[in-house]
């Protein structure tokens, strides 16, 4: 059986046996009366029938009679009894001396018998007992009498006689067991109807009591959108209308809270920033994916074992020190760097019950530091190596060697050629810069890609037969057009050009080629040089970055022209792509947007 129903059916025949019990104790009270009133009734009937019989004797007996002949006495009594017998039917007669003793026995009296009772001494002593005599048995009969006496006086006012009259009490003891009777009959009758009207009232106080436990358990299910049916306008009633009304108001406050619980799971589930919470005592209660794989936890449940490899601080001091502020650590995790910062949450008092963890990946902030500081560094280099050579030309021309005409032009050469590198080294930096923040405008025009193609090829053509390089070009059958700015859609061709040839060996072999990618236009750059290894490939677009320094310098590059490159690859909606193998060689690609796709 359900708990439900157990309780429901728990309270029905609490009621039941409440409203049985009432009935009870109704009918046990008023029957106890019932039966009071009833002997109470009959004994005085049986009362006054002894004394009127008592009072018949007296009065007619002993009228014109010698009471000193006891045979006259007699034959007066039995003349009165055969007169009045229906008076004296269950009654017994008796008429005793001023010892108590019978002298004359009317209804089968023994002789001798005595009765030394309240109403016969009292008659004896000329006076009258208040309380009739009860519960009087005589010798060979079982029934109960009471006996009533009066006293019989000469004619000198002696008292001669007592007549003593037993009323049977059998009838009274009958009509009471009779009444007793229908008492329990009707009794069993009102507890039945009780019984069945109880469970038939119940009903109506049980039922919406049942409704509110089952709504109370679907209640503890989650069930919250089911109204409760409202049977009556009494206090259950309105306990049962509140109760719809708590239900309502809950089911909306816990789908606000629901769907703001899973607005945060959401959010810290598939935010970059890494989180943990800690209690009061350290253990983790709450993570995120993120938080996991940043710092690579497996089991760690507490504080100690999630961060003891990364800070020299306990649980406590650090709970200590978060108190008045957030506190902040970088931490090291495989080569990444994390920082995190700490601060309290609190509960719904204010007070500090744990703290909270924010993970934040700075290892491309830390990355951007590291080149910025070695931009700087190739900055300040690059510029610091011509003007090292100027300047120490300079001092040797004005020390005497613009006397040697032949020498004062080799230096001015070397001073021309350094200022040159200068100049160029500071127009890449300001159009990178121009570049990074947006201020170069493009012309932006529809222009067929293969004839700057093949005009930038042509260009280089002559440097390429220098080296005895083989310049090959595959051209194509059709022509290919996008969207952008020639000359700088030409000057990102020209530097991929220009270093295939610096950088490939004499007699080496570059080939180009163009072709329909759907969405793009690929150009194919590659020749058969030294090629770049996998680490410089990762870094190979990096500003101021070289694949061999000494040899670049020498060449005059200033390792801005593929980061320059890339920019403006990105800006047309386009990307450059760069395979390359050590001893067999390197092949760049250039996607551009195909306007005809």
């Amino acid at each position: 059986m359900k708990v439900g129903n157990t309780m429901s059916i728990s309270i029905r025949w609490r009621l039941v046996l409440m409203y049985v019990l009432m009935v009870v104790i109704v009918m046990m009270v008023s029957g106890t009366m019932i039966v009071l009133l009833v002997r109470s009734n009959e004994m005085e009937s049986v009362q006054e029938s002894i004394q009127l019989a008592v009072e018949a004797i007296k009065t007619t007996a002993f009228e014109d009679v010698d009471i000193d002949d006891i045979e006259d006495v007699k034959l007066k009594l039995s003349d009165v009894y055969e007169k009045y017998a229906a008076l004296y039917k269950g009654k017994r007669v008796f008429l005793l001396d001023r010892t108590s003793r019978v002298v004359l026995p009317l209804s089968d009296a023994a002789k001798g018998l005595s009765f030394p009772t309240h109403q016969v001494m009292g008659a004896i002593e000329d006076g009258q007992h208040e309380t009739y005599d009860k519960n009087r048995r005589l010798p060979g009969d079982d029934r109960k009498y009471i006996g009533y006496a009066e006293n019989i006086k000469g004619s000198d006012g002696r008292v001669v006689y007592v007549v003593y009259v037993l009323g049977e009490t059998t009838s009274v003891t009958n009509s009471i067991e009779k009444t007793i009777m229908v008492i329990i009959s009707a009794a069993a009758v009102a507890i039945l109807i009780a019984i069945v009207l109880g469970f038939i009232f119940s009903d109506f106080l049980t039922k919406p009591i049942t409704a509110l436990t089952v709504k109370a358990r679907d209640m503890a299910r989650g069930q919250l959108d089911k109204p409760i049916k409202v049977y009556a306008n009494d206090e259950i009633g309105q306990l049962t209308k509140n109760f719809n009304r708590m239900a309502k108001s809950l089911n909306e406050t816990l789908n606000e809270i629901t769907s703001e619980k899973n607005k945060l799971e959401i959010v810290f589930k598939h935010m970059t920033d890494g989180i943990l919470v800690f209690d009061k005592i350290g253990v983790m209660i709450h993570s995120n994916p993120a938080s996991i794989d940043m710092l690579k936890l497996d089991r760690q449940i507490s504080f100690q074992e999630v961060f003891n490899p990364y800070l020299e601080v306990s649980y406590n001091d650090l709970k200590n020190m978060v108190q008045e502020e957030t506190i902040l650590h970088v931490v090291i995790v495989e080569n990444r760097y994390y920082s995190v910062y700490f601060a309290k949450f609190l509960d719904q008092h204010n007070e500090a019950v744990g703290l909270i963890c924010v993970i934040q990946d700075i290892t491309e902030h830390k990355k951007l530091e590291e080149m910025q500081k070695e931009f700087v560094a190739n900055v300040s280099h690059e510029l610091r190596t011509p003007l090292t050579t100027i300047k120490s030309y300079t001092e040797t021309l004005l020390e005497g060697a613009l006397e040697d005409s032949d020498i004062a032009v080799r230096f001015l050469e070397v001073i021309n050629h350094e200022s040159d590198r200068m100049t160029a080294l500071v127009q890449d930096l300001l159009e990178l810069s121009k570049l990074d923040n947006k201020q170069i405008k493009f012309a932006m025009n529809d222009i067929n890609l293969e004839n700057i193609l093949e005009d930038s090829i042509n260009k280089y053509r002559i440097h390429s037969e220098k080296k005895n390089q083989s310049l090959i070009y595959h051209k194509p059958n059709n022509t290919f057009r996008t969207i952008g700015d020639v000359n700088r859609i030409e000057q990102v061709i020209k530097n991929i050009i220009s270093n295939a040839v610096k950088y490939s060996p004499e007699g080496a072999i570059i080939e180009i080629s163009i072709e329909d990618q759907n969405k793009y236009v690929k150009v194919s750059i590659a020749d058969n040089g030294m090629g770049i290894s996998k680490d410089d490939l990762k870094r190979i677009f990096e500003r101021f970055y070289r694949v061999d320094k000494a040899r670049s310098r020498e060449m005059g590059g200033t390792g801005l022209g593929l980061a320059i490159a890339k920019e403006i690859m990105e800006y047309h909606g386009g990307k450059i792509l760069v395979d390359s193998e050590v001893g067999v060689g390197t092949t760049f690609e250039l996607y551009f947007l195909n306007k005809q796709s």
